[in-house]
């Protein structure tokens, strides 16, 4: 009796999501650059969200546990937790077979996002408007918010001006996790609003080769696009050469991004191990001229 109840149940949806489909617009309308940045990892760490909204199935006839679209999904909550026509993010943790079950926190994929057409008491009913990557059974949902981004025609020129070696930052991966990064690809910096960093901040990218009298190597630019508190999501503009997790990220002194945390944040500061300096910091042959990181 259950089974046909929510059967029934379904059934309806479906045909009140057939008529929001047909009546409603498509979502936000987002640039090409935007759709990119929305598709990278938020700058953040996370584990399982307890009591998340998650998708548990599909309408299909068949049974699936792996989604795209033209889709409708069955999100495991009603009209109590979402609304017809909210968008919501759908991510999950991104894991390998070592880590599959670890309790840490991990790096968070977004594989797209999806438009509420139909809730009742019991369940909704969601369709994809994009997807990043395949969809699945336990991926969660998350408020949709469109990325603030700097497009291509509101950059300013690019210029050789002074740059902030005390404040550099590493590059820690690519995109999903991936060792390099190149241009027009994304990467993750270890450090965020924790030193200041905002949306459109700008970065020389640099390679120490660890060599003896052997200058850093510039090797491209980059631009913040997204910034989290303690990590930096940001778009390779320009390379030489593929960028690898370690180079360096250093930003523009106009930009004011920090050297350290804020005075207020000591305390948490004496708990994490200052990041190590480029290697070679006595050896001032190898430090443009024009930048004296190792200074002081």
């Amino acid at each position: 009796m259950r089974f046909r109840t929510i059967a029934l149940a379904c059934a309806s949806l479906l045909s009140v999501a057939s008529s929001v489909l047909a009546q409603s617009q498509s979502g936000e309308s987002l640039t090409a650059l935007q759709t990119a940045v929305a598709c990278q990892s938020p700058p953040v760490l996370a584990t399982e969200p307890a009591g998340a909204l998650r998708i548990v199935g599909s309408q299909d006839v068949v049974g699936r546990t792996t989604f795209g679209m033209p889709e409708v999904l069955v999100l495991g909550a009603g009209a109590a937790r979402v609304k017809v026509n909210e968008v919501y993010f759908v991510r999950r943790l991104f894991r390998t077979a070592e880590t599959l079950h670890d309790k840490v926190a991990h790096t968070v994929q977004t594989v797209g996002w999806v438009r509420v057409v139909a809730a009742n008491e019991q369940m909704s009913l969601a369709s994809p408007e994009h997807t990043c990557s395949e969809m699945r059974a336990g991926d969660y949902l998350e408020p949709f918010v469109p990325p603030l981004v700097t497009e291509g025609i509101m950059m300013g020129p690019l210029v050789q001006s002074e740059l902030n070696f005390d404040a550099y930052a590493k590059v820690l991966h690519g995109e999903t996790e991936r060792r390099t990064a190149g241009t027009n690809e994304f990467a993750t910096i270890d450090h965020g609003v924790d030193r200041d960093i905002k949306v459109g901040a700008r970065f020389a990218v640099y390679r120490d080769l660890r060599l003896s009298q052997n200058p850093l190597k510039r090797i491209g630019e980059a631009i913040a696009v997204s910034v989290g508190p303690s990590m930096t999501l940001v778009r390779v503009t320009s390379a030489r050469d593929a960028i690898f997790a370690g180079d360096l990220m250093v930003p523009r002194a106009a930009d004011g991004v920090r050297a350290e945390p804020p005075a207020s944040e000591a305390a948490d500061r004496r708990k994490v191990a200052a990041p190590s300096r480029p290697s070679g910091c006595q050896n001032e042959a190898r430090v443009p001229p024009q930048n004296p990181r190792c200074a002081g």
